[in-house]
């Protein structure tokens, strides 16, 4: 295949026009260099047509046939070489200036034979009007060809040259993605492959730089052909390398990589073609495999790259750039199994691809069971046990065919970590549905049904344990994968069932259906709860039924299937929202036009059943999903949707005018997904987008529906004022619904409703509408005349809302300077108490105070007001004070009042009503909830220690206080709380100042606090804690003992990584051997006999603290105070606490702990880990235990882990590779310490196959 300057002159008479269009292609690939091309033009093909250069380029460097630096290219294939360059070149030099001219070679291009070329060549030269002057005929282009075989394989294949065994990188890839319709695209293809397709390049590049070697590399995809695929569009991708690229078809097209070493990478089209491969250095050879082929398997140590299939997400949105359409994209993206092999072969043009060879097989039998099942645990005997009733053989003899099934070409079934399952299930359905017999399904039903009627066992157990079923051991004995893959399989089987020759005769669909029927007709709650996350299957897998069971038992008293509600618990990290799957199911549903309105009839119904917590999973939001203008969640088109609104508003008014309401909000809206079905097609096309007219549509039918609706409801009415309705276009309409609210007859809470959503609108314009004033009057000042209409007639109603809200926004336009804002805010709620008061006196006063949400601003208030003086306060507080019950109207009324007036009046006010109160008797309790009304100031508390010890006493148990002021001196405060046995509040109060308190007094709250508790008191927060220690200890006026003590009691409050801040208490037991025995002491017992008298509540505590010191414990024996660690004292310290271990009969806990501690080693300075005291000491033959210790606190001071969803398990395969890295540097130093290291990295590498298997399961369950 060579090809020769005669076949190129021969292409160029035989074939003129295409020499014509492509020799500019061809010499672009010839030229091109991605790491010395700067710039590149040759427009090749249609574009020959355009005016300038028939090439630019601008290169680094340079070869026999290309110049460095800047050239001009001119090309023709005309019979006579010379008159085309002649002319070509005066047009050219006379175009080009001098200065461009002498830094730019010029370059001719004929593809044919021309004899008078050199003499041409010199003659042009001799002018000196380029830089250079170059030609190129048919033999040149010969030899540059012999150095770029794969550009001269695929010239040779345009050209019909094509040798035996060898293909172009285009012409493979063509091949392979054009046999399907729409043909695969290099971009779709690579699509969630970023890693795989780096690590090639990365290989791709270091053969090219590294000429002597000689790698194999393994590709393993879903089949071959797709691994050989997936190197060709790297390759075609690579650059330069891609000119060195070529696909061995047959054995013999070795010969050809051998005759030409130019050539850098040779890719096997398949496994078998690369056993007998040219070998030589700086060619890389790379082999496909199909992913479970164990036989053809790459020899241990050669390099192998696995290429993952694409996550759903990514595989949908590669189909739809390949111009899918969104509706199937993701129905394809499940019927493949989001493998492009099988894409390929669903969407085949060639009738022979769509036959898969593993088809024919003996052992595909059992793909009846995979078929049937879907998915089990290979680990689970009851799962085991389910597949054998199906197969009615033994499981060893299913397990034997499905490997062998698996290592195949485009394997059927996956086996990932302990999970069989089919890759794609609607492809083994439709390709093996006809071989599905009678008995067959007989017992798939059987087991079916005998599955899902069983009650889910966390229902035994209360509410608040059920998120900890599994602790309780009650659970399904039945996998997950088995129960959601039968339910899978009764859908696709009551979808695509009756089209499948064999099926159809079979009544599949019935059976589906009269199983569901079975499971649900009359089903009890418990039923209900034990089918929840199952109902979204069994609604698609038979929706008439499922619909009729929800309608039946909404029907019932009781309504069973409204225990999914009531049972949902709170929301939060243990609650389950058990109804979630039942609006799922309903939503699945609703996307099909003719089931919207039951669908809508039952949300509605549901939204009516009380919920508790905060789930965003309600039926109203579901029921209000079906209708969104923007994005509807159901196929019926507009005109069904507004017929289903008009029976909702029929049968379900309150809520209809829910839905009414949301479909006209106003401002930023957002949509959660709904869900779809999973194999039916209701949703086709359906829930993207719609066109403006069909929102607006809605929205105009909503906005009809809503003002008929609301006509004499006042809240309805208010309610239109926070919709799109309230702007000046739409409020005329609303206005008219409001006139009859100004009669007689309207009650003043409906005319308050009103005024209060007219109030938004007016005080909004009258502050941030840019309108003119004119433009606003003309519309604006009809609203207010209304609202003045609207008054209530009495007073406290009408003025309630100035004291409903310390933030109050002002009715006209507000000031910009907020303090000229709050003073016009106070005469208003000052007119308004004297208006209130000069028609009712006191009496109304207190109806507002009980009235309103903020009765403190009636207090404040009433400080202000000129009339103050005519009031008898002593005497009002007494007897409207009653018991002065925290949280009460009056109570926060009195305490605004006299927080208000100045505290001269207050200390006066406050005496006289005490008087008053000893007049009447009151006891202690009631003197100190009265004080407690008072401002918290040294005045009060003077005042309360002038009442008597007994209330004295009362204040300051009751007093509540957080922080202390800064500069003031808190001592005295504190220690009244210490007296009044309430140290966690003085805790709290001097918790930012207490560097301003002198220690001892801060070592004396702590100590109450351990000793004496304070159960009412605020939590200990632990980082102020920590900072307190600290700072005690570096006063040096505690003594080291008792501050181990405290450190030792207080523990279990240094919370969220502050333990290691006891610095006292671990430099204690890491420097005294008898403290860390008496920890070990307390924690476990004797290895031999039992202790010595049975342990009490307190020794159950203190073990509990001790356990949590040593586990939590960083520091190590020998610490220095540069962090490094001294080896003499680490081993005294080390073999003393294990000899008093020994003698307390607890040495191997002891080794143990102590183990877990050194794996808080700092590196020595080279980076050695642990550092060389460590594990010198570690090396010792003796202390195994240790070493185990070792290896566990290495892996518990990991903590938790935080993963990106399909991450797997690179996190832990770094981790392995740092631990064998620290372990090789040991392997002759110190070999038990390389061992244990070793040891921890495998344990690294399988948990990191295992995140691996759960990445992979993940993908496979959408």
């Amino acid at each position: 295949m060579k090809i020769t300057a005669s076949r190129i002159a021969q292409w160029a008479d035989t074939h003129a026009k295409q020499a014509q269009d492509q020799l500019p292609r061809l010499i672009r690939r010839l030229c091109f260099d991605p790491e010395a091309s700067r710039e590149i033009s040759f427009p090749a093909g249609d574009s020959i047509y355009r005016p300038g250069w028939d090439g630019v380029l601008s290169s680094k460097k340079g070869n026999a046939w290309m110049p460095a630096g800047a050239s001009r290219w001119e090309m023709g294939c005309d019979k006579e070489p010379t008159t085309k360059a002649n002319g070509d070149y005066r047009k050219r030099t006379k175009a080009t200036s001098e200065e461009e001219r002498s830094d730019c070679t010029f370059v001719f291009v004929t593809p044919r034979r021309w004899t008078k070329k050199f003499h041409w060549i010199a003659e042009q030269r001799a002018k000196g009007e380029w830089k250079d002057v170059r030609a190129h005929d048919a033999d040149d282009l010969e030899q540059w060809l012999e150095q770029t075989p794969a550009v001269a394989l695929q010239f040779a294949e345009e050209l019909g040259l094509i040798g035996p065994g060898v293909e172009s990188l285009r012409r493979h890839w063509d091949a392979w993605s054009g046999q399907c319709k729409p043909p695969i695209t290099f971009e779709a293809f690579l699509t969630d492959r970023a890693s795989a397709r780096d690590t090639l390049a990365e290989k791709i590049q270091s053969i090219t730089a590294q000429p002597d070697s000689s790698p194999f590399l393994a590709i393993r995809a879903d089949s071959v052909e797709e691994a050989a695929a997936f190197a060709v569009a790297v390759a075609m991708a690579s650059g330069s390398s891609r000119d060195q690229t070529l696909v061995v078809t047959e054995p013999e097209g070795w010969r050809y990589v051998d005759a030409n070493p130019q050539l850098k990478i040779a890719i096997a089209a398949r496994t078998e073609t690369a056993k007998k491969p040219v070998s030589r250095a700086g060619l890389l050879i790379i082999v496909p495999h199909a992913t479970g082929d164990s036989i053809m398997k790459p020899a241990t140590g050669e390099d192998e790259l696995v290429l993952e299939r694409p996550d759903i997400y990514q595989f949908e949105q590669a189909l739809i750039a390949m111009g899918v359409e969104e509706s199937d994209a993701h129905r394809y993206a499940l019927n493949t199994g989001r493998s492009w092999t099988v894409f390929r072969r669903q969407q085949a043009v060639n009738p022979a691809i769509r036959h898969p060879a593993w088809l024919d097989k003996s052992q595909s039998a059992s793909l009846t069971l995979v078929c049937l099942l879907g998915a089990w645990l290979d680990d689970n005997s009851a799962d085991r046990q389910v597949v054998e009733r199906l197969a009615n053989r033994p499981y060893e003899e299913i397990e034997r065919d499905l490997r062998e099934l698996a290592i195949r070409d485009d394997a059927p079934v996956l086996h990932i970590g302990k999970v069989w399952k089919a890759k794609s299930p609607l492809e083994l359905l439709t390709l093996f549905g006809n071989r599905i017999t009678r008995s067959q399904l007989d017992r798939f039903f059987s087991i079916a049904e005998d599955l899902l009627s069983i009650p889910d066992p966390q229902l035994e157990l209360p509410d608040e344990e059920r998120w900890m079923a599994n602790i309780h051991g009650k659970a399904h004995p039945y996998s997950d994968f088995l129960f959601d893959s039968i339910c899978d399989s009764l859908i696709k089987l009551a979808v695509r069932g009756p089209e499948q020759t064999g099926l159809d005769r079979l009544n599949i669909e019935g059976r589906v259906t009269g199983l569901v029927r079975e499971l649900l007709h009359d089903a009890h709650g418990e039923r209900w709860l034990s089918l929840a996350s199952f109902l979204p299957a069994l609604a698609e897998a038979a929706p008439e039924t499922f619909l009729r069971a929800v309608e039946k038992s909404l029907s019932r008293p009781d309504a069973p299937v409204t225990r999914l509600i009531l049972e949902t618990s709170d929301s939060g990290s243990t609650g389950r929202c058990w109804h979630c799957d039942l609006l799922w199911a309903l939503e699945t549903l609703a996307w099909a036009p003719q089931r919207l309105a039951r669908v809508a009839l039952i949300l509605a119904r549901l939204s009516h059943v009380p919920m508790k917590g905060n789930w965003v999973n309600t039926p109203f939001e579901s029921l209000f999903g079906l209708f969104r203008s923007w994005l509807p969640r159901t196929a019926a088109d507009l005109s069904a949707r507004i017929q289903v609104l008009d029976l909702l508003i029929t049968k379900e008014e309150e809520v209809a005018f829910g839905v009414l309401k949301g479909l006209l909000k106003d401002g930023r809206q957002v949509a959660h997904p709904s869900s779809r079905p999973k194999w039916r097609e209701d949703d086709a096309g359906a829930g993207h987008s719609v066109t403006n007219a069909e929102m607006y549509g809605m929205i105009n039918a909503a906005r009809e529906r809503i003002l008929r609706l609301s006509g004499g409801n006042a809240d309805r009415i208010a309610a239109l004022l926070r919709t799109k309705l309230r702007h000046s276009q739409d409020l005329p309409k609303i206005l008219p619904l409001m006139g009859s609210f100004t009669e007689t007859q309207a009650t003043d809470e409906n005319r308050e409703v009103l005024r209060a959503a007219l109030r938004e609108r007016i005080r909004w314009h009258r502050n941030y509408d840019k309108s003119s004033a004119a433009e606003l009057n003309e519309w604006l000042g009809p609203v207010e005349a209304l609202y003045e209409r609207l008054a209530p007639r009495d007073l406290v109603i009408r003025h309630r809302w100035l004291f409903n809200d310390h933030w109050m926004n002002l009715l006209s336009q507000e000031p910009e300077d907020l303090q000229e804002k709050d003073k016009i805010l106070a005469r208003t709620r000052t007119s308004a108490l004297t208006g209130i008061y000069r028609t009712h006196g006191m009496t109304g006063i207190e109806t507002l105070i009980a009235a309103c949400t903020e009765p403190h601003i009636v207090g404040t208030t009433l400080a202000e007001t000129a009339w103050r003086d005519e009031i008898s306060w002593p005497e009002w507080i007494a007897e409207k004070g009653e018991g002065f019950a925290a949280g009460a109207s009056m109570t926060r009324c009195i305490s605004g009042f006299l927080f208000a007036i100045s505290q001269p009046a207050s200390n006066d006010l406050l005496r006289k009503v005490i008087a008053l109160g000893e007049r009447q008797g009151w006891d202690a309790d009631k003197f100190a909830r009265f004080l407690l009304l008072a401002r918290v100031e040294p005045e009060t508390w003077r005042l309360a220690e002038d009442c008597g010890s007994e209330i004295h006493r009362a204040y300051w148990q009751s007093i509540r206080l957080y922080l202390s002021p800064h500069g003031e001196n808190p001592e005295f405060v504190l220690e009244r709380l210490l007296e009044a046995k309430r140290p966690r509040t003085a805790l709290q109060y001097c918790k930012v100042s207490f560097k301003e308190v002198a220690p001892h007094l801060i070592f004396t709250i702590l100590q109450q606090v351990l000793y004496e508790g304070d159960v009412d008191g605020p939590p200990i927060d632990s980082v102020y804690l920590a900072n307190m220690l600290e700072w005690l200890e570096k006063s040096n006026e505690i003594k080291k003992a008792e501050l181990i003590q405290i450190e030792f009691g207080l523990f279990p409050a240094l919370e969220y990584r502050q333990e290691s801040r006891a610095a006292a208490l671990y430099e204690g037991i890491m420097s005294e051997p008898t403290l860390f025995t008496e920890l070990i002491r307390l924690c476990y017992k004797p290895r031999h006999g039992e202790r010595k008298k049975a342990p009490t509540e307190e020794d159950r505590i203190a073990a509990e603290h001790a356990w949590e010191i040593l586990h939590a414990c960083e520091r190590l024996p020998g610490t220095r105070s540069d962090g490094s660690i001294n080896g003499e004292e680490l081993t005294r310290f080390i073999d003393a606490t294990r000899e008093l271990c020994r003698k307390a009969d607890r040495l191997e806990v002891c080794d143990s702990t102590l183990g877990q501690i050194l794996a808080h080693a700092p590196e020595d300075e080279d980076g050695a880990w642990p550092c060389a005291p460590v594990r010198d000491l570690l090396e010792r033959p003796e202390l195994e235990e240790m070493r185990q210790g070792f290896d566990i606190g290495t892996c518990n001071k990991r903590g938790v882990t935080v993963r990106a969803h399909g991450e797997g398990g690179s996190q832990e395969r770094a981790l392995a590779a740092r631990y064998r890295g620290q372990a090789e540097r040991l392997h002759n130093s110190h070999p038990k310490v390389a061992a244990m290291l070793e040891g921890i990295a495998e344990h690294y590498e399988h948990d990191g196959k295992r995140e691996d298997e759960e990445a992979n399961l993940g993908k496979e369950r959408f």
